[in-house]
């Protein structure tokens, strides 16, 4: 399990035009609610991590600075292998009954049965934390997938009537990603970026052969696909705080900007859920940070 109150979580950094706190009434009024939309969802706030609270948001009022809550998603889907037993079944029983069944008929029956078959099947629920940071203007969403993210981006803007875009980089990742490799520390926002020798790479986009390759533990290997002309898109970095070389925070980004295996603080044995919360919130704003500013990097 992975989340804001957990041993690691994703995040999707998400800008705001300016500052501003939010409203708690207003994520009330967009709580989870059993209501079933014009798509087939269920869906709204709850607490952070909790998909039955609907009202407490207790971790949405803990700090000025930041604000935490969950997006619970609901939706149904049917089973491919049941679909696809009905759908010959019913193939089966038109030709048998003498009608001809072309590619058009059989897309027909699949959306009917699928339709069918969906309306029928259990909503599985879904969550995706979210951190508002205040301070920063910014919303951090506990995803690295961008699809995933968007109905809470589209809610969010229902509910506070605020815009916020997952930022995007102003220049070249890989080859970024490439000079962090290759260097003796990318200094970063108070901390210093080290590569961990883990990285995801693709073969670049004049190469004739597309190919991709994952490294585990080997900055060599991974030296070596540079070598061979792949680009990075993705590499597991350690960010060592300048101030307290104690401090280190360790993360895999990928070219997107999406954060993805962030090892949080592990919880000390009696420890307050808000206060828990407040540390967790500290190292997720301390590495959006540095993804910023590494996204700022032309």
């Amino acid at each position: 399990m992975s989340g804001f109150m957990s041993s690691s979580t994703a995040l999707i950094i998400c800008k705001a035009d300016s500052p501003a706190s939010l409203d708690l009434d207003a994520l009330r009024q967009h709580a989870f609610t059993p209501e079933i939309d014009a798509d087939g969802r269920r869906f709204g706030w709850v607490g952070l991590g909790d998909p039955l609270d609907t009202d407490g948001f207790e971790l949405a009022s803990v700090d000025a600075r930041f604000m935490g809550f969950s997006f619970r998603l609901d939706t149904r889907k049917a089973s491919g292998a049941v679909i696809r037993l009905q759908l010959a079944e019913a193939v089966r029983e038109e030709i048998a009954s003498g009608k001809k069944v072309g590619g058009k008929r059989k897309k027909e029956l699949k959306e009917a049965i699928t339709a069918k078959l969906t309306a029928r099947a259990e909503f599985v629920p879904s969550l995706i934390d979210c951190l508002w940071d205040a301070e920063k203007g910014r919303l951090l969403v506990g995803s690295a997938s961008a699809k995933a993210v968007q109905p809470a981006l589209e809610l969010f803007k229902t509910t506070f009537g605020m815009d916020v875009t997952p930022i995007t980089p102003a220049g070249d990742m890989p080859k970024l990603f490439a000079a962090i490799l290759r260097g003796e520390g990318y200094p970063c926002e108070g901390y210093t970026l080290h590569p961990m020798g883990s990285a995801s790479l693709a073969a670049s986009e004049q190469a004739e052969e597309k190919a991709a390759v994952a490294v585990q533990n080997s900055l060599n290997a991974v030296a070596q696909a540079l070598e061979e002309g792949m680009a990075i898109q993705k590499l597991h970095l350690v960010a060592t705080s300048d101030a307290d070389p104690d401090r280190q925070l360790e993360f895999t980004l990928d070219a997107g900007l999406a954060v993805s295996g962030l090892k949080l603080p592990k919880t000390e044995k009696g420890a307050e859920e808000d206060a828990t919360f407040l540390v967790n919130a500290d190292v997720c704003a301390a590495v959006a940070d540095m993804v910023e500013g590494v996204a700022s990097t032309r």
